[in-house]
């Protein structure tokens, strides 16, 4: 089963210490690093854990010509990147912890990028996948015409999980299942998160990105699904997790019900283990327990 993810990449890192005083000169913590550990985030994250389950995985995405690239591309043992130039640096997103806590998150390259370039063995990955799952993380992949094109021939033809981002764009038509969370289903209909569920604001949310089904993700309390705009609605509650750390939750939904709609599981039950995988991988400590394994890269036919 070959599953391509496609879209944006960037390099995260945490940095975790223990804080037992004020800094004398601003009463901000001062944190004793006790480890730094980096990982691939946005697209590469999605393409890590499917690569950990067992997939052949390609990743479409863009890349800096920078440091920061070439680590992510040593942390992505298992996957088979197919990657064209950003024309911008590669994003660097640093969290600090202290005490198990997160006190902040620093940014590096993480300003608008400019739509970058697509490559023909870019767009043969989308065109030879068996299932095909997009993180758009607002950095212009999923904008580039030529991309959209090879999504929107594919969608329809084969299971499309689309995680859609507040600065990105939206889904393209006939996309199997699109994954926005409470906030950014409300931003794009243009009302509270509270009534997001409410029909009139499903139908909005079909209408305006035309995609077969919708799983609105609700954080601790699971994730609501709808086949269609006039279909019943079905909730799935998730199993309660005590968590200070949620990164990647979304990612394992994401990567987990395209998983399941690949190997032929009806929607319901994708968007039911989806949920389950989520609350588990919060369960076993969140990005941490990717930390396993590096499967093989198999090669491109």
């Amino acid at each position: 089963m070959r599953i391509t993810v496609v879209g944006d990449t960037l390099l995260d890192e945490d940095i975790d210490g223990a804080s037992t005083r004020l800094s004398p000169d601003a009463p901000v913590p001062v944190v004793e690093i006790g480890s730094r550990v980096s990982r691939a985030g946005g697209a590469g994250l999605v393409a890590r854990m499917l690569a950990v389950d067992g997939f052949d995985v390609s990743l479409v995405t863009v890349l800096g010509n920078d440091q920061a690239a070439d680590r992510i591309r040593g942390l992505l043992a298992g996957v088979r990147i197919v990657a064209g130039d950003a024309g911008a640096p590669t994003p660097i997103k640093t969290r600090v912890r202290a005490n198990g806590f997160p006190i902040a998150r620093l940014d590096e390259g993480c300003e608008p990028a400019p739509v970058p370039q697509a490559s023909e063995e870019m767009l043969r990955a989308i065109a030879l996948a068996d299932a095909i799952v997009v993180a758009d993380y607002g950095r212009g992949m999923t904008a580039h015409p030529a991309i959209r094109l090879a999504l929107a021939e594919r969608a329809g033809r084969v299971p499309l999980v689309w995680d859609p981002h507040p600065r990105g764009t939206r889904p393209v038509p006939n996309t199997t299942l699109a994954t926005p969370n409470q906030a950014e289903a409300a931003a794009v209909v243009g009302v509270a998160r509270e009534t997001v569920h409410t029909p009139s604001a499903i139908r909005a949310l079909h209408e305006t990105w035309e995609c077969a089904s919708l799983a609105i993700t609700l954080g601790e309390d699971g994730a609501l699904l709808s086949k269609g705009p006039q279909d019943e609605r079905l909730w799935f509650a998730a199993d309660r997790v005590s968590t200070h750390d949620p990164c990647g939750a979304g990612d394992r939904f994401a990567a987990s019900a395209i998983a399941a709609l690949a190997a032929g599981a009806e929607l319901a039950d994708a968007v039911r283990g989806a949920v389950a995988a989520a609350s588990a991988y919060l369960a076993r400590g969140g990005v941490r327990a990717l930390a396993g394994n590096h499967p093989p890269v198999p090669t491109l036919a």
